[in-house]
């Protein structure tokens, strides 16, 4: 497919520990695809993002340079044993076990890197110049909904 519709949806939570917090909803061609919650980040760049390295992951691991907020992980992580001993210990509480996982990431696709993640919190036109990269236009169609189109580049 060359075209796709994007309609950015927001709503507030009605969970118990997300009460009233901001959702931002990503519906592609009438499909609920990516969502986030919160505030103080860019949260349409945030489901864009998502949206982005799940459908074009393909095209992604062709990459020869790096992008702002893109990173490649290895499938088969494992955390290590001293972060796990530490959080059992107590002395952690997670903090150690995420900056591992960003320490045994990779800017470019590596034959043991296969999973693209898009930090679309670095901004919604980060994610717009990876679309470039790849031979797609993001172009907004009607603002007040939120409604993208993604196409091909001819």
């Amino acid at each position: 497919m060359n075209n796709f519709n994007l309609k950015f949806k927001w709503t507030l939570s009605k969970a118990r520990d997300s009460y009233n917090y901001n959702v931002c909803t990503l519906i592609v061609n009438g499909e609920k695809v990516s969502r986030c919650n919160g505030g103080g980040y860019d949260m349409k760049g945030t489901c864009l993002g998502d949206w982005v390295a799940y459908q074009f992951k393909d095209e992604l691991l062709k990459f020869k340079k790096e992008f702002y907020g893109l990173t490649f992980h290895n499938p088969n992580y494992k955390v290590s044993d001293e972060i796990i001993a530490k959080e059992q210990r107590g002395e952690s509480l997670g903090l150690e076990r995420y900056q591992d996982f960003y320490k045994q990431s990779s800017k470019l696709p590596t034959e043991k890197h296969t999973i693209a993640q898009i930090d679309g919190a670095c901004g919604f036109s980060s994610v717009e110049t990876i679309l470039k990269e790849i031979g797609y236009f993001i172009k907004c169609v009607y603002s007040k909904d939120g409604v993208y189109i993604v196409g091909k580049n001819i």
